[in-house]
């Protein structure tokens, strides 16, 4: 009798072993993958922002999220980042942004050969589309393949589509799709420069500061080159001025946040928030981005909401390669071939623990060249033309204030080398007029707007 009623529990439990595996809910349907310009994760409230109130409602939607407190761009600025994103590849890999020895003549586009997320989604029979506004998203520069709809309208300084534009045309295709499987990329342009936030945002932290500067900010050469001598007031202007724009845009992903819970959309699909890069606000004596390698211009926002999401708070540090591979293996579809990224998809909905590995960013727009490796504490940046290695303690410096040469360690002297193979160090990137992607008129209009041209 005992043995009978031993077997009957134990096929009990081997019974609802199997139903709970059969009864797994299905990934997520369809996602929204928002990007932010410009957005560095420190000048939020859930990161710890007190500065100013930029986030309340992103603050009152993190807690419902799965939230990657240490998520790094990989590179400090839009076309290297964008294409990391799309193809799962270091920018090394997929070739975005590599400088030409004249920015004036083309930009590098991303690697034709690659396949991309978008792709992969549509060839599983996802309608895909994206709305997006950085001049360095223009379809020639290879952001555009795998969109049914592209969505581009270059912003310059003075002018852009604001988020709720972006917003508005997001919902507006939603609705149009019907009961048809989706990925639709967002890309909000507003942090970035000029900072000048629209009513009730515009003059909402600034306006209390005593400063010779007024809205809206636009003169990106002279405060680039003046960063390192400006009094504290005018700083602190500049910084409220690129805080309101953030509370804009705070107010429009709750718009969004809401509206998609209203539309049911939580419940059976996935959202995904990010930003391509951060902005330096005078911390190291520099102004705006695409300059240097500093973490408060690699180190993003990066959530989850949306089905099968487990809430909370992951401190392993993650890069955007690692997204494209997540919503992949979120909706069962193929990875990309050789992704340097890994899929956050298991730590997303078990918790399944991460591991450390190093995480790379490189690829300056402007000034002289240089790489870094991350593995968390570690941080190690290379300049090419001296072959010099500075490391930073992250823990123990997070501002970065106090860089030393890089100890040698094994760890370390095993990071170096890693990062040299990957960087092919001394190694001369070719370069052909063919490989370029043309600059037109508009685009360069724009870019030069924008203070990335000379």
């Amino acid at each position: 009798m005992r043995r009978s009623a031993a077997a009957l529990v134990a096929l009990l439990v081997a019974a609802i072993a199997l139903a709970a595996c059969w009864g797994e809910p299905p990934g997520p349907r369809s996602l929204v993958l928002v990007v932010v310009d410009t957005l560095r994760a420190d000048h939020l409230g859930a990161w710890g922002y007190a500065a100013h109130p930029t986030s309340p409602r992103l603050d009152a939607w993190l807690p419902r999220s799965r939230l990657y407190e240490r998520a790094f761009s990989t590179s400090p600025w839009t076309l290297p980042t964008m294409g990391s994103l799309l193809t799962a590849r270091w920018p090394v890999h997929h070739g975005g942004g590599q400088r030409p020895r004249d920015r004036r003549t083309g930009v590098t586009p991303l690697r034709a050969e690659l396949p991309t997320l978008p792709e992969r989604f549509q060839a599983a029979g996802f309608a895909t589309a994206a709305i997006v506004s950085n001049a360095f998203l223009a379809p020639t520069f290879g952001a555009s393949r795998g969109f049914d709809l592209y969505d581009f309208e270059a912003s310059t300084i003075l002018k852009s589509r604001r988020a709720d534009e972006i917003v508005r045309l997001g919902l507006a295709w939603i609705d149009r799709q019907g009961d048809r499987p989706f990925l639709l990329l967002l890309h909000l342009f507003d942090p970035h420069i000029g900072y000048d936030a629209r009513p009730p945002y515009r003059g909402r932290f600034s306006a209390g500061v005593d400063s010779r500067f007024s809205l809206p900010i636009t003169s990106v050469p002279d405060l680039r080159r003046e960063a390192a001598t400006l009094a504290e007031s005018e700083r602190r202007f500049v910084r409220a001025a690129y805080d309101e724009e953030i509370a804009t845009v705070d107010a429009q992903l709750g718009h969004l946040l809401d509206a998609l819970e209203q539309r049911g959309f939580l419940e059976h699909s996935l959202v995904a928030l990010t930003a391509d890069h951060g902005e330096e606000l005078f911390e190291h004596a520099g102004f705006e981005h695409g300059h240097a390698l500093w973490q408060e211009l690699l180190h993003v926002p990066l959530a989850f909401w949306g089905v099968r999401v487990q809430p909370g708070r992951e401190s392993v540090p993650v890069s955007l390669v690692d997204l494209a591979p997540t919503l992949l293996d979120a909706t069962g579809l193929e990875p990309l071939p050789q992704a340097d990224g890994v899929s956050l998809w298991p730590n997303l909905t078990r918790g399944a623990a991460l591991s450390l590995r190093p995480l790379y960013a490189e690829g300056l727009l402007y000034g002289g060249e240089r790489k870094t490796v991350i593995h968390w504490p570690d941080k190690l940046i290379w300049v090419p033309a001296t072959g010099e290695w500075r490391h930073f303690d992250l823990a123990a410096d997070p501002g970065e204030s106090n860089p030393g040469a890089a100890p040698e360690t094994p760890g370390i002297q095993a990071l170096q080398r890693a990062a040299s193979e990957l960087w092919q160090l001394g190694t001369p990137r070719a370069e052909s007029p063919d490989a370029l992607a043309p600059l037109d008129d508009d685009t360069r209009d724009a870019l030069r707007g924008l203070g990335y041209l000379e």
